[in-house]
């Protein structure tokens, strides 16, 4: 074969698998409407409730996976089918596709997930907060063919968890002077003495700030002292002036 037959042949075979692979992408592009705020960062047990709709399923699609880190809140399902008269209370749930041509619909509800974990042992709470603050899921769903493979990518929205009680806490140890108190108390505060490490943070940070005032008005050149004296200076000033320009006056009389 020429070198021109050869340039001709990889040309129209690079080709092709443009078309296979553009044809299979235009396939693949199944649409996903979302009614209802999926915000970016939720507080823990917080209720959410939106509708997912599925349109342009491929045919090549036999089955719709969805999957939610979300977790079952009061008597509503997770999931709840419109219109297939279809509900779940599995975190992960797959739903056979019987016909390409329709749009599925889809109510998800469910609450945020826990991050801490409270203990009591005898008179001390132990309160305990999952590092994972990020990477929770919505929904992820994913479209695959009778045998399990995926086609395409899944669609997926995540959300954060807001943990005030770790970013108040993160707030005062920016507050510490003493790096040593500073190491202690995050310590304590992640091994579960919550309590113990704000109340001890917040002496810390009280004493601290006493001692800075104090040293301020050590090193003021205008503490309360020097006014004080200033004061009565002018006060003694005021009676002696007052005093000789009396006598004053009786001398020349």
């Amino acid at each position: 074969m020429g070198a021109g037959h050869k340039a001709v042949y990889v040309t129209a075979l690079a080709f092709l698998f443009f078309l296979l692979f553009a044809g299979e992408g235009a396939v693949l592009a199944a649409q996903v409407e979302v009614e209802g705020e999926l915000p970016g960062e939720v507080e823990e047990k917080e209720v959410i409730s939106s509708v997912i709709t599925i349109s342009n399923i491929p045919a090549a699609a036999d089955f719709i996976t969805f999957d939610t880190d979300l977790v079952k809140y009061g008597d509503r399902p997770i999931y709840n089918f419109t219109g297939l008269e279809l509900q779940s209370n599995k975190s992960r749930f797959e739903l056979p596709v019987e016909d390409s041509g329709e749009k599925i619909v889809v109510q998800l509800n469910g609450r945020v997930p826990e991050i801490r974990e409270v203990k009591q042992c005898d008179e001390l709470t132990l309160i305990k907060y999952d590092p994972k603050l990020t990477g929770y899921a919505y929904y992820r769903i994913r479209l695959t063919d009778e045998d399990g493979n995926p086609l395409g990518e899944s669609d997926t929205r995540t959300f954060t968890i807001m943990a005030t009680e770790i970013e108040e806490f993160r707030g005062k140890m920016t507050l510490l002077d003493d790096s040593f108190f500073s190491v202690y108390l995050q310590d304590m505060f992640d091994k579960g003495l919550v309590t113990e490490a704000n109340e001890i943070a917040d002496h810390v940070i009280e004493e601290e700030e006493k001692e800075r005032k104090e040293k301020e008005e050590e090193e003021s050149p205008f503490s309360l002292g020097y006014v004080l004296g200033g004061i009565a200076l002018l006060a003694l000033g005021f009676i002696l002036g007052i005093r000789f320009g009396g006598s004053e006056e009786e001398e020349e009389e």
